[in-house]
């Protein structure tokens, strides 16, 4: 097969005239609030406010993949008087919905552990196989997960950055019981799939409770 080299000032044009990768943006801070993790990041000298919220949780292999509405928005230069006469900015939302996230890795949490079943804390103090410390066993607690959301276009997004690896550093700072017990569902999978040896039978009965509550909140 014979390839043409072209002339090195037409090689050069071409090179102008491609389009620039611009900034990728490679990680988000959030929390979990109700059952949606909230966070905020910058692109550019802009503000935006990144929202997921998870409607369903399925295992695949060994990890936790979620699925849900993505939401980003973005604080632009449009003003509307508010009631008491000052001006607020408009956010303009753009939003996707059924967007898998994978659960790539965790961070165990110190402060009070948060309600389990009693299956599974049965379970674990039964056969203890580590140390009982904050990471470990009935009291343990997932305090951070780190998810990988599927590639994503900037544009779709109204972002002016790359996001195709983009990965969100979800915390766990429950204010309330029902934010408690998603944390707790999220720590029991944590425990069945990412420790040495995934249980996966565990995991399923898991993933099922975390179903229930992301259908209740």
């Amino acid at each position: 097969m014979l390839f043409r080299q072209s002339e090195k000032k037409n090689s050069d044009e071409v090179l102008r005239k491609l389009p620039s990768r611009g900034q990728r943006l490679h990680s988000v801070a959030a929390v979990l609030r109700g059952r949606t993790f909230q966070g905020s990041f910058q692109v550019g000298g802009s503000s935006y406010e990144l929202t997921y919220t998870p409607a369903k949780a399925f295992v695949v292999g060994r990890r936790l993949q979620l699925q849900g509405r993505l939401t980003v928005k973005e604080l632009r230069g449009e003003f509307k008087p508010s009631e008491s006469g000052t001006l607020l900015a408009i956010m303009i939302p753009s939003t996707r919905e059924r967007v898998r996230a994978t659960v790539v890795g965790t961070q165990g949490g110190i402060s009070a552990a948060p309600p389990r079943r009693q299956e599974h804390t049965s379970a674990v103090t039964a056969t203890p196989q580590l140390p009982e410390v904050e990471s470990t066993g009935a009291t343990s607690f997932c305090g951070v997960v780190y998810i990988h959301f599927e590639p994503l276009a900037g544009s779709a997004f109204g972002v002016a950055a790359d996001l195709g690896r983009l990965q969100l550093n979800a915390r766990f700072a429950p204010v309330n019981d029902a934010e408690r017990a998603l944390q707790g569902a999220y720590s029991w999978i944590v425990d069945a799939l990412y420790g040495k040896q995934a249980d996966v039978s565990s995991a399923a009965v898991a993933t099922s409770e975390l179903n229930k509550l992301l259908a209740e909140s």
